[in-house]
C-alpha cells in the first residue's frame, strides 16, 4: 500500500513537471518564432504479438504542441499528449487461447500513456505536410477487461508492461485553414512494450509492440 502511494505521488509530480516544462518552453519559444496550440483526436490500435488481430481498440488522444519552421519547407513539432493504446477482440475462436491463457470471447486492453513525440515536418505547398519522428511515452495505467466484466488492473502474476515506450511516427497533414490542420499517422514501438510468455524471442520479434493508426486535429492559439 505504501509503495502504491509513493508511486501515485511520483506519477503526479512527474506529470506536473512535464506540463510546467512544456508551458515554460512554449512561453519562451513564442519569442523565437515558434507557434503552439492544442490538439485532440482518435486512435485505432492493436498490440502485435498478443495473438489478437486488427485495429479493434478505439481510443482518444489530446494535449498541446509547439512548432517552428527552419526553412520554407522544413520544420519541427514537439507535442505532449495523453493517448490511449491497447488491443481488443470480441470473437476469439474457442480453440485459440488469448493473452491470458483462456478462451474467452471478449478481451480489451487499455494502455494509458503520456506521449512526447519529436517530429520533423516537410511542407508541400500550402495545404499538405509530411511528418516523421521519434518519441518517448510513459505508461501510467494498465487496465484489462476479460470476458466483458469491466476494466480492472493486471493480476500480480501477469507479465508486466514496460513503463517506457519509444515509438516512431509517420504521417501526413492537411491544412484546410491557416491556423488549423488535421493529420493521419502511423506509429509503431521501436522496442517491445512487454515480453512474450517465457521471454520467447524470434529474430527481430523480441516481444509485444504497440501498433496504431491515429487521427488528430491541431489548432494554433
Amino acid at each position: 500500500m505504501i509503495h502504491d502511494l509513493r508511486f501515485t505521488i511520483f506519477k503526479g509530480t512527474a506529470f506536473i513537471c512535464l506540463f510546467l516544462l512544456l508551458v515554460t518552453t512554449y512561453s519562451y519559444a513564442q519569442d523565437k518564432g515558434f507557434r503552439g496550440g492544442i490538439m485532440f483526436g482518435a486512435v485505432a490500435s492493436q498490440v502485435d504479438g498478443d495473438m489478437l488481430i486488427g485495429y479493434n481498440k478505439g481510443g482518444l488522444q489530446g494535449g498541446m504542441f509547439i512548432a517552428n519552421k527552419f526553412t520554407k519547407h522544413w520544420g519541427i513539432q514537439i507535442e505532449m499528449k495523453y493517448i490511449q493504446k491497447g488491443s481488443r477482440t470480441t470473437s476469439v475462436p474457442a480453440d485459440t487461447a488469448n493473452v491470458n491463457g483462456d478462451t474467452t470471447r471478449y478481451y480489451k486492453l487499455r494502455l494509458s500513456y503520456i506521449d512526447v513525440p519529436f517530429i520533423f515536418t516537410y511542407n508541400i505547398g500550402k495545404r499538405f505536410m509530411l511528418e516523421a519522428g521519434l518519441g518517448f511515452a510513459y505508461l501510467f495505467r494498465v487496465r484489462e477487461d476479460i470476458g466483458g466484466y469491466g476494466m480492472s488492473p493486471l493480476m500480480q502474476n501477469e507479465r508486466p508492461f514496460n513503463r517506457m515506450e519509444f515509438p516512431f511516427v509517420f504521417g501526413v497533414a492537411f491544412y484546410p485553414a491557416k491556423n488549423f490542420h488535421i493529420d493521419f499517422r502511423y506509429s509503431y514501438s521501436i522496442l517491445p512494450i512487454r515480453a512474450h510468455p517465457a521471454n520467447q524471442t524470434w529474430y527481430f520479434n523480441r516481444g509485444q509492440y504497440n501498433n496504431l493508426l491515429s487521427f488528430g486535429m491541431f489548432l494554433n492559439i
